[in-house]
């Protein structure tokens, strides 16, 4: 009986070292560590504007890239484009978590071209 008791504690203890190990692969810990940090879907390696957010501003992404969010709705936000801002809607879910995820991100006190008026206050976000 002392046998299996001993066998089952020393069992329990190898699995609880086990999942305290390291990560196998440091890019994965990389990644882990700049989504716990709330860095928005897509740029947990390579930096910019989410790829499902960058796709609004059409062929080219500018160099500068505002986008203003309206905090109450994850459907919808405003991006300058050529000077204006365009209103683009109806995102899907994965573009939704990327909008949400800009609420996470520092605000731009002033943007270079005013905001459009609106009856909120917009959150504006810049990615150079």
């Amino acid at each position: 009986m002392r046998f299996v008791s001993s066998t089952l504690v020393l069992a329990m203890l190898a699995s609880g070292l086990a999942a305290v190990s390291p990560p196998a692969n440091a890019t994965l810990a990389v990644a882990a560590s700049a989504k716990a940090a709330g860095a928005p879907p897509g740029l947990a390696k390579k930096g910019g504007v989410p790829p499902g957010l960058a796709k609004q501003f059409g062929a080219t992404v500018p160099e500068k890239a505002y986008v203003a969010i309206d905090p109450r709705y994850d459907d919808r936000a405003w991006f300058l484009i050529d000077g204006q801002w365009v209103l683009r809607q109806g995102f899907d879910q994965a573009v939704r978590v990327e909008v949400r995820s800009l609420m996470t991100l520092p605000p731009v006190p002033v943007p270079p071209v005013p905001l459009p008026s609106v009856e909120v206050s917009l959150r504006v976000v810049l990615f150079q």
